[in-house]
């Protein structure tokens, strides 16, 4: 029973493969890899050959099964990519010495 809830969940997932492959931040190899796999899937040299009497059926469920995993692992390095960028702390102004400020109204950077 869980194959079908995994298919029915990454039917549900397929508009977000095309968003990820154009996002920057995925890794090219990623992106490569799946599409090496997906042509792999589609091609007529199909290695493992089709399940008889369902013909076309195995080869959408192995698709459904990469966009699945493409976008699981898209949306992963998103989420740390962000959670990376959020733990950088922001420069406050303590941090900054008083030679670094902008000059106030009336003062010259030489009257500093």
């Amino acid at each position: 029973m869980n194959v079908f809830k995994t298919m029915s969940i990454a039917r549900l997932e397929l508009p977000r493969v095309l968003p990820l492959l154009r996002n920057t931040r995925i890794p090219l190899r990623v992106k490569i890899a799946a599409g090496l796999a997906a042509v792999f899937i589609i091609s007529p040299l199909n290695i493992f050959g089709d399940i008889p009497l369902l013909g076309f059926l195995d080869d959408a469920a192995l698709l459904l099964f990469l966009a699945h995993w493409f976008v699981s692992y898209g949306e992963r390095t998103l989420a740390n990519a962000a959670a990376n960028a959020s733990s950088a702390s922001p420069t406050t102004m303590r941090d900054v010495s008083p030679k670094a400020r902008a000059p106030r109204a009336g003062e010259s950077m030489l009257t500093r």
